[in-house]
Protein backbone atom coordinates (compact mmCIF):
# COMPACT_ATOMS: atom_id res chain seq x y z
CA UNK A 1 0.00 0.00 0.00
CA UNK A 2 2.07 2.76 -1.12
CA UNK A 3 -0.62 6.00 -0.92
CA UNK A 4 -1.40 7.71 2.45
CA UNK A 5 -3.23 5.58 5.00
CA UNK A 6 -5.64 8.21 6.57
CA UNK A 7 -8.13 7.61 9.28
CA UNK A 8 -11.16 9.22 10.11
CA UNK A 9 -14.40 9.04 12.47
CA UNK A 10 -16.05 10.49 15.09
CA UNK A 11 -13.79 12.28 18.26
CA UNK A 12 -12.84 9.22 20.44
CA UNK A 13 -13.13 6.46 18.09
CA UNK A 14 -9.64 5.82 18.14
CA UNK A 15 -7.69 7.42 15.51
CA UNK A 16 -5.37 8.86 16.84
CA UNK A 17 -4.18 6.00 18.94
CA UNK A 18 -4.67 3.23 16.12
CA UNK A 19 -2.82 5.15 13.76
CA UNK A 20 0.03 5.48 15.61
CA UNK A 21 -0.13 2.19 15.98
CA UNK A 22 -0.57 1.27 12.21
CA UNK A 23 2.16 3.94 11.60
CA UNK A 24 4.72 1.63 13.91
CA UNK A 25 3.60 -1.37 12.10
CA UNK A 26 4.42 -0.20 8.94
CA UNK A 27 7.39 1.87 9.74
CA UNK A 28 6.01 5.46 8.79
CA UNK A 29 5.53 8.43 9.39
CA UNK A 30 2.03 9.13 12.18
CA UNK A 31 0.81 12.90 11.54
CA UNK A 32 -2.65 14.41 13.57
CA UNK A 33 -3.85 16.96 11.96
CA UNK A 34 -5.35 18.33 15.18
CA UNK A 35 -1.82 18.19 17.22
CA UNK A 36 -0.52 19.54 13.75
CA UNK A 37 -2.88 22.82 13.76
CA UNK A 38 -2.49 22.95 17.82
CA UNK A 39 1.56 23.49 17.01
CA UNK A 40 1.19 25.90 14.57
CA UNK A 41 -1.55 28.06 16.11
CA UNK A 42 0.69 27.88 19.79
CA UNK A 43 -2.74 27.10 21.09
CA UNK A 44 -5.13 24.29 22.03
CA UNK A 45 -8.46 23.61 20.09
CA UNK A 46 -10.59 24.66 23.04
CA UNK A 47 -9.19 28.00 22.40
CA UNK A 48 -8.84 28.34 19.06
CA UNK A 49 -12.70 27.70 18.77
CA UNK A 50 -12.97 30.57 21.61
CA UNK A 51 -10.72 32.72 20.39
CA UNK A 52 -10.64 32.53 16.71
CA UNK A 53 -14.10 30.84 15.71
CA UNK A 54 -14.86 27.18 14.34
CA UNK A 55 -13.96 28.73 10.81
CA UNK A 56 -10.79 29.62 11.31
CA UNK A 57 -10.03 26.04 12.76
CA UNK A 58 -11.22 24.86 9.70
CA UNK A 59 -9.11 26.43 7.49
CA UNK A 60 -6.17 25.46 9.36
CA UNK A 61 -7.39 22.32 9.19
CA UNK A 62 -7.76 22.01 5.09
CA UNK A 63 -4.23 23.80 5.18
CA UNK A 64 -2.58 20.63 6.60
CA UNK A 65 -4.70 18.38 4.62
CA UNK A 66 -3.21 19.87 1.47
CA UNK A 67 -0.17 19.92 2.38
CA UNK A 68 -0.22 15.93 3.00
CA UNK A 69 -1.84 14.97 -0.24
CA UNK A 70 1.04 16.39 -1.98
CA UNK A 71 3.06 14.79 0.11
CA UNK A 72 4.56 11.84 -2.03
CA UNK A 73 6.18 10.03 1.03
CA UNK A 74 3.41 7.50 2.54
CA UNK A 75 2.11 8.36 6.13
CA UNK A 76 -0.39 7.13 8.68
CA UNK A 77 -2.70 10.35 9.39
CA UNK A 78 -5.13 10.87 11.96
CA UNK A 79 -8.24 13.45 10.45
CA UNK A 80 -10.32 15.70 13.54
CA UNK A 81 -14.19 14.49 13.52
CA UNK A 82 -15.27 17.46 11.76
CA UNK A 83 -12.44 17.41 8.23
CA UNK A 84 -15.14 15.36 6.18
CA UNK A 85 -17.81 18.31 6.67
CA UNK A 86 -15.29 20.21 3.76
CA UNK A 87 -15.87 19.10 0.65
CA UNK A 88 -12.20 20.26 -0.26
CA UNK A 89 -10.86 17.67 2.54
CA UNK A 90 -12.34 14.77 0.95
CA UNK A 91 -11.32 15.58 -2.96
CA UNK A 92 -7.42 16.03 -1.23
CA UNK A 93 -8.22 12.76 0.96
CA UNK A 94 -9.48 10.61 -2.12
CA UNK A 95 -6.84 11.71 -4.65
CA UNK A 96 -3.61 10.80 -2.55
CA UNK A 97 -4.85 7.89 -0.39
CA UNK A 98 -6.92 5.45 1.21
CA UNK A 99 -9.99 6.32 3.52
CA UNK A 100 -10.48 4.32 6.82
CA UNK A 101 -13.19 5.03 9.26
CA UNK A 102 -13.21 3.97 13.00
CA UNK A 103 -16.93 3.97 14.43
CA UNK A 104 -18.61 2.77 17.48
CA UNK A 105 -21.82 3.12 19.34
CA UNK A 106 -22.30 6.50 20.74
CA UNK A 107 -22.55 4.87 23.83
CA UNK A 108 -19.35 4.12 24.30
CA UNK A 109 -17.84 7.44 22.68
CA UNK A 110 -20.22 9.07 24.79
CA UNK A 111 -18.37 7.00 28.04
CA UNK A 112 -14.90 7.36 26.64
CA UNK A 113 -15.48 11.10 25.89
CA UNK A 114 -17.08 12.08 29.41
CA UNK A 115 -13.45 10.60 30.63
CA UNK A 116 -11.80 14.13 30.30
CA UNK A 117 -14.60 16.64 29.10
CA UNK A 118 -11.96 18.50 27.12
CA UNK A 119 -14.15 18.50 23.33
CA UNK A 120 -15.23 21.82 22.80
CA UNK A 121 -18.17 20.45 20.87
CA UNK A 122 -19.37 18.62 23.79
CA UNK A 123 -18.09 20.59 27.11
CA UNK A 124 -20.12 21.24 30.14
CA UNK A 125 -22.81 18.50 29.38
CA UNK A 126 -23.81 15.53 31.74
CA UNK A 127 -24.03 12.18 30.50
CA UNK A 128 -27.45 12.29 29.09
CA UNK A 129 -27.07 15.87 27.25
CA UNK A 130 -23.75 14.35 26.07
CA UNK A 131 -25.03 10.99 24.40
CA UNK A 132 -28.06 12.93 22.91
CA UNK A 133 -26.08 15.37 20.95
CA UNK A 134 -23.37 12.74 19.68
CA UNK A 135 -26.45 11.06 18.20
CA UNK A 136 -27.60 13.87 16.58
CA UNK A 137 -23.90 14.70 15.38
CA UNK A 138 -23.54 11.25 14.14
CA UNK A 139 -26.52 11.43 12.04
CA UNK A 140 -25.25 14.98 10.54
CA UNK A 141 -22.20 13.58 9.91
CA UNK A 142 -23.14 10.24 8.58
CA UNK A 143 -23.22 11.30 4.86
CA UNK A 144 -19.36 12.15 5.21
CA UNK A 145 -18.24 9.21 7.18
CA UNK A 146 -19.68 7.32 3.84
CA UNK A 147 -16.73 8.59 2.13
CA UNK A 148 -14.58 6.18 3.40
CA UNK A 149 -13.40 3.41 1.60
CA UNK A 150 -14.09 1.53 4.63
CA UNK A 151 -14.85 0.82 7.68
CA UNK A 152 -13.55 -1.10 11.01
CA UNK A 153 -14.96 -1.21 14.36
CA UNK A 154 -13.82 0.18 17.72
CA UNK A 155 -14.97 -1.63 20.76
CA UNK A 156 -13.85 -1.65 23.99
CA UNK A 157 -13.23 -5.55 24.51
CA UNK A 158 -11.10 -5.75 21.30
CA UNK A 159 -7.35 -4.92 22.10
CA UNK A 160 -5.20 -2.68 19.55
CA UNK A 161 -3.41 -5.32 17.78
CA UNK A 162 -6.44 -7.33 16.74
CA UNK A 163 -8.16 -3.60 15.47
CA UNK A 164 -4.67 -3.23 13.40
CA UNK A 165 -4.62 -6.64 12.34
CA UNK A 166 -8.19 -6.02 10.51
CA UNK A 167 -7.04 -3.23 8.96
CA UNK A 168 -4.09 -4.62 7.45
CA UNK A 169 -6.21 -7.53 5.45
CA UNK A 170 -8.96 -5.05 4.39
CA UNK A 171 -5.78 -3.01 3.10
CA UNK A 172 -4.58 -5.79 1.52
CA UNK A 173 -7.92 -6.15 0.28
CA UNK A 174 -8.33 -2.75 -1.53
CA UNK A 175 -5.26 -3.03 -3.64
CA UNK A 176 -7.24 -4.46 -6.11
CA UNK A 177 -9.60 -0.88 -5.56
CA UNK A 178 -9.31 0.30 -9.24
CA UNK A 179 -12.61 2.72 -9.37
CA UNK A 180 -15.41 4.28 -7.77
CA UNK A 181 -18.89 4.80 -9.57
CA UNK A 182 -20.29 7.96 -8.67
CA UNK A 183 -23.92 8.05 -10.03
CA UNK A 184 -25.22 11.30 -11.04
CA UNK A 185 -27.76 10.83 -7.95
CA UNK A 186 -25.35 10.29 -5.29
CA UNK A 187 -23.42 8.09 -3.76
CA UNK A 188 -20.38 6.00 -3.96
CA UNK A 189 -19.61 2.37 -4.58
CA UNK A 190 -15.86 0.92 -5.55
CA UNK A 191 -15.18 -1.41 -7.93
CA UNK A 192 -12.36 -3.94 -7.42
CA UNK A 193 -10.40 -5.49 -10.48
CA UNK A 194 -7.94 -8.50 -9.93
CA UNK A 195 -7.41 -12.56 -9.96
CA UNK A 196 -8.52 -14.20 -6.90
CA UNK A 197 -9.93 -12.06 -4.66
CA UNK A 198 -13.29 -13.71 -3.89
CA UNK A 199 -11.87 -15.65 -1.50
CA UNK A 200 -11.01 -12.87 0.48
CA UNK A 201 -14.31 -11.07 0.47
CA UNK A 202 -14.77 -11.26 3.91
CA UNK A 203 -13.05 -7.91 4.24
CA UNK A 204 -15.27 -6.40 1.93
CA UNK A 205 -18.41 -7.33 3.77
CA UNK A 206 -16.92 -6.46 7.25
CA UNK A 207 -15.56 -3.19 5.56
CA UNK A 208 -18.80 -1.89 4.43
CA UNK A 209 -20.39 -2.48 7.38
CA UNK A 210 -22.71 -5.11 6.53
CA UNK A 211 -21.55 -8.03 8.75
CA UNK A 212 -22.23 -8.87 11.25
CA UNK A 213 -25.77 -7.66 11.23
CA UNK A 214 -26.85 -8.49 7.99
CA UNK A 215 -27.46 -12.11 6.44
CA UNK A 216 -26.50 -13.21 3.14
CA UNK A 217 -27.49 -15.28 0.15
CA UNK A 218 -25.57 -16.15 -3.06
CA UNK A 219 -27.58 -15.90 -6.22
CA UNK A 220 -26.34 -18.19 -9.10
CA UNK A 221 -27.43 -19.87 -12.18
CA UNK A 222 -27.36 -23.99 -12.50
CA UNK A 223 -24.37 -23.35 -15.04
CA UNK A 224 -21.84 -20.96 -12.67
CA UNK A 225 -22.94 -23.62 -9.85
CA UNK A 226 -21.19 -26.30 -11.98
CA UNK A 227 -18.47 -24.41 -13.97
CA UNK A 228 -17.41 -22.61 -11.01
CA UNK A 229 -18.28 -24.53 -7.83
CA UNK A 230 -15.09 -24.04 -6.02
CA UNK A 231 -14.78 -20.17 -6.03
CA UNK A 232 -18.68 -20.28 -5.57
CA UNK A 233 -18.07 -22.54 -2.25
CA UNK A 234 -15.01 -19.71 -1.32
CA UNK A 235 -17.88 -16.99 -1.20
CA UNK A 236 -20.38 -19.30 0.30
CA UNK A 237 -17.50 -19.57 3.36
CA UNK A 238 -16.42 -15.86 3.21
CA UNK A 239 -20.10 -14.83 3.65
CA UNK A 240 -20.68 -17.50 6.83
CA UNK A 241 -21.82 -20.29 4.67
CA UNK A 242 -24.28 -18.65 3.69
CA UNK A 243 -27.10 -20.54 1.36
CA UNK A 244 -27.35 -20.52 -2.58
CA UNK A 245 -30.11 -19.94 -4.48
CA UNK A 246 -30.05 -20.68 -8.13
CA UNK A 247 -31.41 -19.38 -11.44
CA UNK A 248 -31.85 -21.72 -13.63
CA UNK A 249 -29.25 -20.54 -16.45
CA UNK A 250 -30.10 -18.62 -19.85
CA UNK A 251 -32.02 -15.35 -21.15
CA UNK A 252 -35.08 -17.56 -21.73
CA UNK A 253 -35.36 -17.34 -17.81
CA UNK A 254 -34.76 -13.79 -17.05
CA UNK A 255 -38.50 -13.71 -16.18
CA UNK A 256 -40.62 -12.37 -13.34
CA UNK A 257 -42.11 -15.55 -12.75
CA UNK A 258 -38.58 -16.77 -11.83
CA UNK A 259 -37.69 -13.95 -9.81
CA UNK A 260 -40.48 -14.62 -7.60
CA UNK A 261 -39.10 -18.07 -7.02
CA UNK A 262 -36.51 -15.93 -5.33
CA UNK A 263 -38.81 -13.62 -3.48
CA UNK A 264 -40.88 -17.21 -2.40
CA UNK A 265 -36.82 -18.42 -1.20
CA UNK A 266 -36.09 -15.72 0.75
CA UNK A 267 -39.69 -15.44 2.31
CA UNK A 268 -39.72 -19.19 3.40
CA UNK A 269 -36.53 -18.50 5.44
CA UNK A 270 -37.16 -14.83 7.28
CA UNK A 271 -34.54 -13.10 5.25
CA UNK A 272 -35.46 -9.71 6.39
CA UNK A 273 -34.21 -5.69 5.39
CA UNK A 274 -31.09 -6.86 7.15
CA UNK A 275 -30.08 -9.00 4.07
CA UNK A 276 -27.63 -8.57 1.25
CA UNK A 277 -27.72 -10.39 -2.26
CA UNK A 278 -24.27 -11.68 -3.38
CA UNK A 279 -24.83 -12.13 -7.16
CA UNK A 280 -22.16 -14.37 -8.65
CA UNK A 281 -22.75 -15.12 -11.94
CA UNK A 282 -23.26 -13.13 -15.23
CA UNK A 283 -25.47 -10.66 -16.65
CA UNK A 284 -28.59 -12.85 -16.59
CA UNK A 285 -28.38 -13.53 -13.18
CA UNK A 286 -27.08 -10.00 -11.65
CA UNK A 287 -30.39 -8.27 -13.85
CA UNK A 288 -32.64 -10.88 -12.01
CA UNK A 289 -30.56 -10.69 -8.29
CA UNK A 290 -30.69 -6.68 -8.77
CA UNK A 291 -33.81 -6.52 -9.16
CA UNK A 292 -34.86 -8.51 -6.97
CA UNK A 293 -32.48 -6.69 -4.42
CA UNK A 294 -34.14 -3.58 -5.61
CA UNK A 295 -37.88 -4.49 -4.55
CA UNK A 296 -37.23 -7.10 -1.84
CA UNK A 297 -39.09 -5.17 1.17
CA UNK A 298 -38.38 -2.42 -0.26
CA UNK A 299 -34.89 -2.42 -1.05
CA UNK A 300 -31.59 -4.39 0.27
CA UNK A 301 -28.15 -4.20 -0.22
CA UNK A 302 -26.40 -6.41 -3.04
CA UNK A 303 -22.90 -7.19 -4.27
CA UNK A 304 -22.36 -7.97 -7.60
CA UNK A 305 -19.19 -10.49 -8.11
CA UNK A 306 -19.51 -11.01 -11.88
CA UNK A 307 -18.51 -14.40 -13.53
CA UNK A 308 -18.49 -13.50 -17.50
CA UNK A 309 -16.73 -10.42 -19.67
CA UNK A 310 -19.91 -9.12 -20.35
CA UNK A 311 -21.20 -8.51 -17.05
CA UNK A 312 -17.78 -7.34 -15.63
CA UNK A 313 -17.59 -4.60 -18.09
CA UNK A 314 -21.34 -3.86 -18.69
CA UNK A 315 -24.24 -4.70 -16.54
CA UNK A 316 -22.48 -5.06 -13.47
CA UNK A 317 -22.18 -1.24 -13.38
CA UNK A 318 -24.78 1.55 -13.32
CA UNK A 319 -27.23 0.00 -11.67
CA UNK A 320 -29.60 -0.91 -14.44
CA UNK A 321 -31.50 -4.01 -13.16
CA UNK A 322 -35.19 -5.64 -14.79
CA UNK A 323 -36.50 -8.74 -16.36
CA UNK A 324 -37.71 -9.70 -19.52
CA UNK A 325 -41.16 -9.90 -20.93
CA UNK A 326 -42.48 -11.57 -23.72
CA UNK A 327 -43.39 -8.21 -25.39
CA UNK A 328 -39.53 -7.26 -24.84
CA UNK A 329 -36.42 -7.44 -23.03
CA UNK A 330 -35.70 -5.62 -19.65
CA UNK A 331 -39.08 -3.95 -19.96
CA UNK A 332 -40.02 -4.34 -15.96
CA UNK A 333 -36.84 -3.41 -14.28
CA UNK A 334 -35.51 -0.15 -12.01
CA UNK A 335 -32.17 1.92 -11.02
CA UNK A 336 -30.36 0.49 -8.38
CA UNK A 337 -26.95 0.37 -7.74
CA UNK A 338 -24.98 -2.14 -6.03
CA UNK A 339 -23.05 -1.40 -2.85
CA UNK A 340 -19.79 -2.85 -4.83
CA UNK A 341 -18.56 -4.86 -7.84
CA UNK A 342 -15.51 -7.00 -7.75
CA UNK A 343 -14.02 -8.41 -10.93
CA UNK A 344 -12.43 -11.25 -10.12
CA UNK A 345 -10.46 -12.15 -13.35
CA UNK A 346 -9.43 -16.09 -12.55
CA UNK A 347 -13.48 -16.81 -13.19
CA UNK A 348 -13.30 -16.21 -16.74
CA UNK A 349 -11.11 -19.77 -17.15
CA UNK A 350 -13.92 -21.66 -17.41
CA UNK A 351 -15.64 -18.84 -19.66
CA UNK A 352 -16.30 -20.58 -22.77
CA UNK A 353 -14.65 -18.41 -26.21
CA UNK A 354 -18.12 -17.64 -27.69
CA UNK A 355 -18.90 -15.84 -24.27
CA UNK A 356 -15.43 -14.16 -24.01
CA UNK A 357 -16.26 -13.07 -27.38
CA UNK A 358 -19.79 -11.81 -26.01
CA UNK A 359 -17.79 -9.44 -23.71
CA UNK A 360 -15.21 -8.02 -26.10
CA UNK A 361 -18.09 -6.75 -28.01
CA UNK A 362 -18.94 -4.19 -25.32
CA UNK A 363 -15.31 -3.38 -24.97
CA UNK A 364 -15.07 -2.25 -28.71
CA UNK A 365 -18.75 -0.25 -28.10
CA UNK A 366 -16.63 1.85 -25.44
CA UNK A 367 -14.30 2.56 -28.14
CA UNK A 368 -16.61 3.55 -30.88
CA UNK A 369 -19.06 5.65 -28.62
CA UNK A 370 -16.33 7.25 -26.38
CA UNK A 371 -12.58 6.74 -26.66
CA UNK A 372 -10.48 6.72 -29.89
CA UNK A 373 -7.03 6.25 -28.40
CA UNK A 374 -8.92 3.02 -26.27
CA UNK A 375 -9.99 1.86 -29.67
CA UNK A 376 -6.57 2.14 -30.85
CA UNK A 377 -5.35 0.41 -28.17
CA UNK A 378 -7.52 -2.92 -28.83
CA UNK A 379 -6.63 -2.61 -32.72
CA UNK A 380 -2.53 -2.44 -31.72
CA UNK A 381 -3.44 -5.42 -29.23
CA UNK A 382 -5.49 -7.90 -31.08
CA UNK A 383 -3.07 -10.62 -30.15
CA UNK A 384 -2.88 -10.20 -27.08
CA UNK A 385 -6.47 -10.37 -26.18
CA UNK A 386 -7.50 -13.37 -28.17
CA UNK A 387 -4.83 -14.90 -25.92
CA UNK A 388 -6.70 -13.85 -22.61
CA UNK A 389 -3.37 -11.83 -21.53
CA UNK A 390 -3.96 -10.93 -17.93
CA UNK A 391 -2.65 -7.16 -18.05
CA UNK A 392 -4.35 -6.53 -21.68
CA UNK A 393 -7.58 -7.90 -20.08
CA UNK A 394 -7.45 -6.06 -16.49
CA UNK A 395 -6.71 -2.60 -19.01
CA UNK A 396 -9.69 -3.32 -20.99
CA UNK A 397 -11.89 -4.22 -17.94
CA UNK A 398 -10.57 -0.96 -16.10
CA UNK A 399 -10.87 1.22 -18.83
CA UNK A 400 -14.43 -0.42 -20.08
CA UNK A 401 -15.51 0.50 -16.22
CA UNK A 402 -14.37 3.67 -16.30
CA UNK A 403 -15.85 5.22 -19.38
CA UNK A 404 -19.23 3.29 -17.98
CA UNK A 405 -18.75 4.75 -14.46
CA UNK A 406 -17.90 8.38 -16.39
CA UNK A 407 -21.13 8.03 -17.76
CA UNK A 408 -23.45 7.21 -15.04
CA UNK A 409 -21.90 10.22 -13.09
CA UNK A 410 -23.03 12.45 -15.38
CA UNK A 411 -26.59 10.90 -16.11
CA UNK A 412 -27.74 7.99 -13.80
CA UNK A 413 -30.99 7.23 -15.45
CA UNK A 414 -30.41 7.85 -19.32
CA UNK A 415 -32.16 10.78 -19.57
CA UNK A 416 -29.43 12.12 -21.93
CA UNK A 417 -25.69 11.01 -22.14
CA UNK A 418 -26.13 7.54 -20.89
CA UNK A 419 -28.16 6.80 -24.24
CA UNK A 420 -25.03 6.17 -26.07
CA UNK A 421 -24.30 3.16 -23.93
CA UNK A 422 -27.05 2.13 -26.09
CA UNK A 423 -24.85 1.91 -29.17
CA UNK A 424 -25.73 -1.29 -31.13
CA UNK A 425 -28.30 -2.56 -28.94
CA UNK A 426 -31.43 -0.98 -30.65
CA UNK A 427 -30.25 -3.15 -33.56
CA UNK A 428 -29.13 -6.04 -31.25
CA UNK A 429 -32.27 -6.42 -29.29
CA UNK A 430 -34.07 -6.81 -32.34
CA UNK A 431 -32.20 -9.38 -33.00
CA UNK A 432 -32.32 -11.61 -30.29
CA UNK A 433 -36.48 -11.09 -30.29
CA UNK A 434 -36.87 -12.19 -33.28
CA UNK A 435 -34.56 -15.25 -33.03
CA UNK A 436 -36.45 -15.91 -29.46
CA UNK A 437 -33.12 -15.74 -27.82
CA UNK A 438 -31.81 -18.66 -28.46
CA UNK A 439 -29.29 -17.96 -31.34
CA UNK A 440 -27.66 -15.27 -30.27
CA UNK A 441 -25.79 -14.11 -26.71
CA UNK A 442 -26.34 -10.54 -25.78
CA UNK A 443 -22.33 -9.87 -26.76
CA UNK A 444 -22.72 -11.40 -30.42
CA UNK A 445 -26.35 -9.45 -31.25
CA UNK A 446 -24.81 -6.22 -30.25
CA UNK A 447 -21.83 -7.11 -32.20
CA UNK A 448 -23.57 -7.80 -34.78
CA UNK A 449 -25.95 -4.75 -34.22
CA UNK A 450 -22.96 -2.25 -34.72
CA UNK A 451 -22.30 -3.50 -37.99
CA UNK A 452 -26.13 -2.21 -38.92
CA UNK A 453 -25.98 0.91 -36.84
CA UNK A 454 -22.65 2.52 -39.10
CA UNK A 455 -24.12 1.26 -42.12
CA UNK A 456 -27.08 3.46 -40.87
CA UNK A 457 -24.17 6.24 -40.13
CA UNK A 458 -22.87 5.60 -43.55
CA UNK A 459 -25.96 5.97 -45.46
CA UNK A 460 -27.19 9.16 -43.22
CA UNK A 461 -23.40 10.43 -44.72
CA UNK A 462 -22.65 10.73 -40.79
CA UNK A 463 -19.57 9.05 -41.38
CA UNK A 464 -17.24 7.56 -44.61
CA UNK A 465 -17.30 3.96 -45.55
CA UNK A 466 -13.68 4.03 -44.33
CA UNK A 467 -14.94 4.63 -40.49
CA UNK A 468 -17.49 1.69 -41.24
CA UNK A 469 -14.98 -0.57 -42.28
CA UNK A 470 -12.56 0.30 -39.61
CA UNK A 471 -15.10 -0.56 -36.77
CA UNK A 472 -15.50 -4.10 -38.89
CA UNK A 473 -11.49 -4.74 -39.60
CA UNK A 474 -11.58 -4.86 -35.55
CA UNK A 475 -14.88 -7.25 -34.95
CA UNK A 476 -13.48 -8.95 -38.08
CA UNK A 477 -9.83 -9.63 -36.41
CA UNK A 478 -11.57 -10.69 -32.96
CA UNK A 479 -13.41 -13.28 -34.56
CA UNK A 480 -17.01 -11.97 -34.56
CA UNK A 481 -19.63 -13.46 -37.36
CA UNK A 482 -20.60 -11.34 -40.05
CA UNK A 483 -23.81 -11.75 -41.48
CA UNK A 484 -27.45 -13.36 -40.35
CA UNK A 485 -30.07 -13.81 -42.15
CA UNK A 486 -32.90 -10.90 -41.16
CA UNK A 487 -36.34 -10.38 -41.79
CA UNK A 488 -35.84 -7.05 -42.01
CA UNK A 489 -39.85 -6.59 -41.72
CA UNK A 490 -39.62 -9.10 -38.35
CA UNK A 491 -36.71 -6.42 -37.16
CA UNK A 492 -38.48 -3.58 -37.87
CA UNK A 493 -41.42 -4.73 -35.32
CA UNK A 494 -39.59 -5.93 -33.33
CA UNK A 495 -37.97 -2.40 -32.61
CA UNK A 496 -41.25 -0.63 -31.91
CA UNK A 497 -41.06 -2.28 -28.58
CA UNK A 498 -38.08 -0.98 -27.18
CA UNK A 499 -37.56 0.60 -23.89
CA UNK A 500 -35.23 3.21 -25.56
CA UNK A 501 -38.69 4.33 -27.63
CA UNK A 502 -39.72 7.29 -26.52
CA UNK A 503 -43.43 8.14 -26.91
CA UNK A 504 -43.40 6.34 -29.98
CA UNK A 505 -40.23 7.98 -31.38
CA UNK A 506 -37.89 5.42 -32.53
CA UNK A 507 -34.36 6.22 -30.78
CA UNK A 508 -30.58 5.08 -32.71
CA UNK A 509 -27.10 5.53 -31.41
CA UNK A 510 -25.15 6.43 -34.06
CA UNK A 511 -21.66 7.11 -34.44
CA UNK A 512 -20.19 10.18 -36.12
CA UNK A 513 -16.46 9.20 -35.81
CA UNK A 514 -14.20 6.52 -33.87
CA UNK A 515 -14.91 7.63 -30.15
CA UNK A 516 -18.14 10.12 -30.72
CA UNK A 517 -21.94 9.06 -31.59
CA UNK A 518 -25.03 10.84 -31.22
CA UNK A 519 -28.28 10.36 -30.81
CA UNK A 520 -30.77 10.10 -34.23
CA UNK A 521 -34.52 9.28 -33.79
CA UNK A 522 -37.35 8.70 -36.66
CA UNK A 523 -35.22 7.33 -39.60
CA UNK A 524 -37.00 6.32 -42.73
CA UNK A 525 -38.51 2.36 -42.31
CA UNK A 526 -36.55 1.89 -46.28
CA UNK A 527 -33.54 3.48 -45.15
CA UNK A 528 -33.42 0.95 -41.99
CA UNK A 529 -34.60 -2.10 -43.96
CA UNK A 530 -31.22 -1.07 -46.07
CA UNK A 531 -28.97 -1.21 -43.42
CA UNK A 532 -29.60 -4.84 -42.44
CA UNK A 533 -28.02 -5.76 -45.70
CA UNK A 534 -24.44 -4.76 -43.43
CA UNK A 535 -24.88 -8.32 -42.36
CA UNK A 536 -27.53 -9.74 -44.68
CA UNK A 537 -25.63 -12.38 -46.26
CA UNK A 538 -26.41 -16.63 -45.45
CA UNK A 539 -23.91 -17.32 -42.21
CA UNK A 540 -21.09 -19.63 -43.25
Amino acid sequence: MKKHIFFTGFMASGKSRTGRAMADRLQRPFIDTDSVIVERAGKSISEIFEQDGEAKFREMEREVIAEIARNESPQVVSLGGGALNQPENIKAIRSSGVLVRLWAKPEILSERIGRKNTRPLLANLNDEERLAKIKVMLKEREKNYAQADFSVESTNEANEAHVIERILHMLKFWESHALDVCPSSGGRYPIFIGKNITPTAACLLEGLRLTPNYEFLVCTDTTIAKAQNEMLQELRGQAGRCPVFKFQAGERNKTLHNLNQLYSFMLHRNYTRKSCLLQFSGGVVGDMAGFGAATYQRGIPFIQFPTTLLSMVDSSVGGKVAVNHPEGKNMIGAFYQPSAVVCDISVLSTLPENEYLAGLAEIVKYGVIYDEEFFKYMEQNVEAIKRHDYDTLRHLIFRSCQIKAEVVGIDEKEAGLRAILNYGHTFGHAIEKITNYEKFSHGIAVSLGMRVAARTAVLLGKIDEVTEKRQNALLDALGFPKSFGVNAEAAWNAMAVDKKAEKGTRVYILPTKIGEVEKVTNIDKELINKSWLAIQAKEA
